[in-house]
């Protein structure tokens, strides 16, 4: 039987290495806890969408008394649960993992989780809420797109609050480690840095700025410094995913673990660098802006590294036997395809346009099926609900992809003809070939990657609400 104590064989089985630290029921239902938070963010998320997509629809306003500025605040409900919740809560159940782990599985503060659990169960009712009322403005800003009223902010503090629990738990047992450190667990202790800085930096805006936020432009400069730093907890959960997927496709690790952790120390420090831009120059002064327009680029060394090499070892390597090792295989492939293609996008984006969300939906498309296929072949099986059919879970993390690989290529060619970002209008002269292409892949790709992410959510989901296997 393997024992908690020895990395070696969970280098080479993902799935048995962990097994140990959820023999505590306690613990397994924590994990389901944040698997089901994650899966029903993505859900809610969908929902949001599609009472978008109505309510544009000629005529629907004679259908249902839609509450004031319901478009704009389904846009922001749809952006804070796919790219906020869903992600913050991938990074926890990374930081559960690695508390876990570097603790024998006999963690310190073991009450943070469950209490974590909480706190974002309850973010989820007041973030969607404000929603559904006539009440509060839409504030479209970056990163953290906000309602501006208070049932909203209590909600982004729940949130908050779960993340840090989740980061306090594990870099408390990480500093009385007992038990291995490998790249999973690593994930979670870089994601555990990340997320403090993170929370650090809307810290310091909110006190600079004094007051809770009263409009768009207040909100954008509540949430850039630190909607900047939180973006290394996306790369930072996508390296691990992708080393996960890795090994599962290869039966060893595709990347060498010293490597990975590497690049996963380097996210961290680099997110914790971005604190010591905020006292550069003047608070929320265009040269602040700039900075941190800047210090995005340093986003990129950890995934470049990490992922060209893993590309390098799949052309390399057969895929290993099973249907498990081919869906992890083509859920990386994927993952690394949209990933690096939304970053060649990112360098021709100037923010006025769709080229930019055309940036951030390659980029953030690649983490999301990464999250994915981790979820089939590394999280239901930890939760004894693994899958048994594997046809539609790979047809799944395909559509996804390569859907949000033709939104991503239609989104930066209808900017190139001057589509607006963060409205519901298109460009101007859908009578020019381009032009109406751009906007044929927006839609097309756009219902690709929603089937993909309707059956993600289905699949994931009813394994969760099973019995175990």
């Amino acid at each position: 039987m393997q024992t908690i104590g020895s990395s070696e064989q969970q280098r080479w089985n993902a799935i048995e290495g962990f097994r140990p630290c959820f023999a505590d029921p306690a613990h397994m239902r924590e994990l389901r806890g944040w698997s089901l938070i994650a899966v029903g963010a993505l859900a809610v998320a969908g929902v949001f969408a599609l009472l978008l997509a109505i309510s544009r629809i000629p005529g629907a306003d004679s259908l249902f008394p839609w509450p004031v500025a319901f478009y704009e605040k389904s846009l922001i409900i749809h952006v804070v649960f796919s790219f906020v919740v869903w992600f913050l809560a991938g990074g926890i159940i990374f930081m559960q993992i690695a508390a876990l782990r570097l603790s024998s599985a006999h963690p310190l503060l073991p009450t943070l989780g469950r209490t974590g659990v909480g706190a974002m169960i309850a973010a989820f009712a007041l973030l969607a809420i404000p929603a559904l009322l006539d009440r509060g403005a839409p504030s479209l800003n970056n990163y953290v797109p906000a309602i501006i009223d208070p049932i909203y902010y209590v909600g982004l503090l729940f949130a908050a609050f779960a993340a840090a629990a989740g980061a306090v738990r594990t870099l408390a047992n990480g500093f009385a480690r007992s038990g291995p450190l490998e790249p999973v667990g690593a994930t979670g202790l870089a994601a555990a840095v990340v997320a403090l800085a993170a929370l650090l930096a809307f810290a310091i805006s909110w006190n600079r700025l004094g007051h809770l936020p009263s409009s768009p432009a207040v909100n954008e400069d509540l949430f850039w410094a630190g909607g900047h730093i939180l973006q290394f907890l996306n790369v930072v959960i996508m390296i691990g995913a992708w080393t996960i997927l890795g090994g599962r496709a290869l039966g060893r690790p595709i990347v060498q673990p010293r490597i990975v952790m590497a690049a996963l120390g380097l996210a961290a420090l680099l997110a914790v660098v971005g604190l010591s831009l905020q006292f550069v120059h003047p608070p929320f002064s265009v040269d602040e802006r700039n900075l941190f327009t800047l210090y995005q680029f340093a986003l990129a060394p950890a995934p470049i590294a990490v992922g060209l090499l893993a590309a390098f070892a799949l052309l390399r390597t057969p895929c290993a036997d099973g249907a498990p090792a081919r869906t992890a295989r083509g859920g990386l492939i994927v993952s690394l395809i949209v990933f690096f293609a939304g970053g060649i996008l990112g360098v021709f984006v100037d923010g006025a346009d769709t080229r930019t969300p055309a940036h951030y939906h390659g980029v953030i498309g690649g983490v999301n099926v990464a999250l994915m296929g981790m979820f089939y072949v590394f999280v239901l099986p930890l939760l004894e609900r693994g899958l048994v059919r594997w046809r539609w879970p790979t047809v799944s993390l395909w559509l996804y992809g390569v859907g949000q690989f033709l939104h991503s290529m239609g989104l930066f060619i209808a900017g190139g003809y001057g589509a607006p970002r963060k409205v519901a209008d298109t460009a101007p002269g859908l009578d020019v070939l381009g032009n109406w292409v751009g906007h044929v892949g927006i839609g097309i790709g756009g219902v690709i990657a929603v089937l993909g992410g309707i059956m993600f959510i289905w699949i994931t989901a009813r394994q969760l609400l099973s019995r175990k296997i």
